[in-house]
């Protein structure tokens, strides 16, 4: 694969996020800065080729935060009249390209840092996540009993993104449950949670609530904003109303209020 192509969905997304997940044994880049200019038109990565180990991001490098004075005098191009006006806009493009492959290296070394160190903390989060969370949270992951609780705590690394993004949450906690699960707001400042567990009787039902109650409690302490309100329902939609020894009806859970 000579180019990386970028989906559209990714221009939100770091150049060093991307390149650690797509690309995580590549250490080194060669890197092209494009200026903050393009950045209204296209994503922080602009382009990649893996097998060159180059790339185009569209920040500043360290020509472009430099004073224009260091390298040019502003007053030679004032007289627009003049017959060499032209001739030496050309000439002072063509230095400023050799003054940014100058910079190239430097630009590159930092981004490349960047990126090691973005790695190195995906390495640690995935390898050491009892540490980080210890570290950073006081939160004993060693002594969580919920698996629940066990799977979900490891996101609270990632708890700035996280924080009232409910359509993430609902799908990791989905992923989490192993079942499907959907959110709604009964009132402005209350969401509720489904989750779509089918088939469990009166017994299987009040022990899968039991087990979910820590989960949620979890939820509301980290992931739910301070002033809303957070409920949780167990459901089986699918069969509601059907009468019989082995599946009685579970009322609120197989029934609709």
């Amino acid at each position: 694969m000579s180019n990386f192509n970028i989906d559209p969905s990714f221009e939100e997304l770091s150049a060093e996020l991307l390149l650690s997940v797509f690309f995580p044994d590549i250490k080194e880049w060669t890197v092209n800065y494009g200026s903050f200019f393009s950045r209204n038109y296209s994503g922080d990565l602009k382009s990649c080729d893996p097998n060159a180990k180059t790339i185009s991001i569209s920040r500043n490098g360290l020509y472009d935060i430099l004073p224009e004075k260091l390298f040019f005098d502003p007053e030679e191009l004032r007289n627009r009249e003049s017959r060499d006006f032209s001739l030496r806009v050309n000439e002072i493009y063509e230095e400023e390209r050799s003054i940014q492959k100058y910079f190239q290296p430097f630009d590159s070394f930092f981004f490349n840092r960047s990126l090691n160190i973005h790695l190195n903390a995906q390495r640690m989060i995935e390898e050491e996540p009892a540490l980080l969370l210890k570290l950073f949270f006081n939160y004993d992951l060693q002594a969580e009993t919920n698996p629940y609780v066990r799977t979900m705590a490891p996101l609270l690394l990632n708890i700035t993104q996280l924080r009232g993004d409910f359509d993430s949450l609902t799908q990791m906690l989905a992923e989490v449950i192993g079942c499907k699960v959907d959110y709604s707001f009964p009132s402005q400042d209350m969401i509720q949670f489904i989750v779509h567990k089918l088939d469990l009787n009166q017994k299987e039902y009040l022990a899968f609530n039991d087990q979910l109650k820590p989960l949620f409690a979890f939820v509301v302490e980290w992931f739910i904003p301070m002033q809303m309100d957070c409920i949780f329902k167990v459901k089986d939609y699918q069969h509601r109303f059907v009468l019989s020894e082995e599946k009685p009806l579970v009322l609120d859970y197989n029934t609709q209020l």
